[in-house]
């Protein structure tokens, strides 16, 4: 699944290369047209074939930016997801549900009962604890391992960018549900700090740079 920008040299190479042996051989139309779907091809596995290598450039380019934002959106859907408290983009009983309702028998979040139990909120305290479900080891943990799914084998630093983008943007639409991330529960907070820790260790692992924070 990988898009590393290094696919996308290669078969220019693979392009230059056709084009080369065309000038050297002085051959016609049907030669260029061999070589410019061979170059195509490159691209595509052997997927289909166009009239020109410009052409079928254009289309990976768009192939990998379509792909780029689809995991980027998966990303942010799962964060929501995990995170959320319910509503659109939200899951049912995500960590800040859990969280919310270990805290307090008074909801005040959409989806969280105004009245907790004593049960319920045992069960929300343990889920949200160090080992819990919904704690902030385990979150990371799925978070990261989603991830690294997407990313492939060999990803680019863009595409790691662009995951932890997403993550990010999954934070912000909970964030909002809060009236802000200073009002998230702590716990939730401390699974963003956790997760960008894990991205950045992810980064030093593929030999990227670290921004010093």
């Amino acid at each position: 699944m990988s898009m590393n920008a290094g696919n996308v040299t290669g078969s220019g190479a693979t392009a230059a290369y056709y084009q080369n042996l065309k000038s050297k051989h002085g051959g016609g139309a049907q030669e260029s047209n061999n070589a410019e779907n061979a170059a195509a091809d490159a691209y595509t596995g052997g997927k289909g074939k166009v009239a020109g290598a410009y052409s079928k450039d254009s289309a990976t380019m768009q192939q990998l930016y379509d792909m780029a934002e689809a995991n980027h959106a998966s990303m942010r859907s799962m964060v929501e997801s995990m995170l959320g408290v319910g509503g659109k983009g939200g899951g049912h009983h995500g960590q800040a549900f859990w969280a919310k309702a270990a805290g307090s028998d008074q909801g005040g979040v959409p989806m969280v009962p105004v009245r907790v139990d004593d049960a319920t909120r045992a069960k929300a305290q343990e889920l949200i604890g160090e080992d819990g479900y919904f704690g902030v080891k385990k979150v990371t943990e799925r978070i990261m391992e989603f991830a690294k799914a997407l990313a492939g084998s060999n990803p680019s630093e863009k595409e790691v960018d662009n995951l932890l983008d997403g993550v990010k943007k999954g934070f912000d639409a909970v964030a909002k549900m809060f009236g802000g991330f200073d009002k998230m529960p702590d716990v939730t907070k401390n699974t963003y700090d956790s997760i960008i820790k894990a991205f950045d260790e992810w980064k030093v692992e593929l030999g990227f740079p670290v921004p010093e924070k």
